[in-house]
């Protein structure tokens, strides 16, 4: 079996994520809409999330569930000199942060500005909610949907893979190793399958 499918930046399968609802555990689905695709991350949408189960309905606008950061930019209350700081990514916002200046050294207390940390994989991008994944050898497996499920699959299935073409924003390319590893390759897939068999038995709110 030979893997030649086009090389597809993951955000082309985001229209349609399967997430674990907040409020009760069940299946949610996160849809989306776009004008267009842009790699790596999606900066125009407008996403809902309704779970299958309870009432549980929120839009992108309403909530973010996922981690944040906190930012300092400005210039330093002693010498003037600019301040770059970046916090850890958190689930709980504070409103300020002691920084050093690497000029003076003098620390004071700067006020941070928050952002969507939207580079934890283990969740969705739009609304920030808990991927539907499973646990391979200590790692996290994670889909979007069953196209997204179907095309990695085709991919760790296959024993003669295509590389032509591929670039730095391509799913493919952003796959971690140990999903790559051949040594891996039934491991895998018999987890994909069984991701496969939660998404079928999912009915649509």
């Amino acid at each position: 079996m030979k893997f030649n499918q086009p090389a597809y930046p993951t955000v082309v399968f985001s229209n349609q994520i399967w997430v674990k609802c907040p409020n009760c555990s069940e299946a949610a689905l996160v849809s989306t809409t776009m004008p267009g695709f842009n790699a790596p991350y999606q900066f125009i949408y407008s996403s809902v999330c309704t779970c299958t189960s309870c009432s549980y309905h929120k839009t992108s606008e309403e909530t973010w569930e996922g981690l944040i950061q906190g930012f300092v930019h400005r210039t330093c209350k002693h010498c003037g000199t600019a301040v770059f700081h970046s916090t850890e990514p958190t689930m709980k916002m504070r409103a300020s942060d002691k920084v050093t200046c690497d000029n003076c050294h003098q620390t004071h207390e700067y006020e941070l500005e928050w952002r969507k940390y939207t580079k934890d994989r283990t969740r969705d991008p739009y609304m920030g909610y808990e991927l539907w994944q499973a646990g391979v050898k200590g790692n996290v497996l994670w889909v979007y949907n069953q196209e997204h499920l179907s095309y990695i699959r085709d991919y760790v299935s296959a024993k003669l893979r295509d590389v032509d073409g591929r670039h730095k924003y391509s799913l493919i390319a952003n796959l971690p190793q140990w999903i790559k590893d051949a040594k891996n390759r039934d491991t895998v897939v018999k987890k994909l399958n069984k991701l496969e068999q939660q998404l079928s038995k999912i009915k649509p709110a």
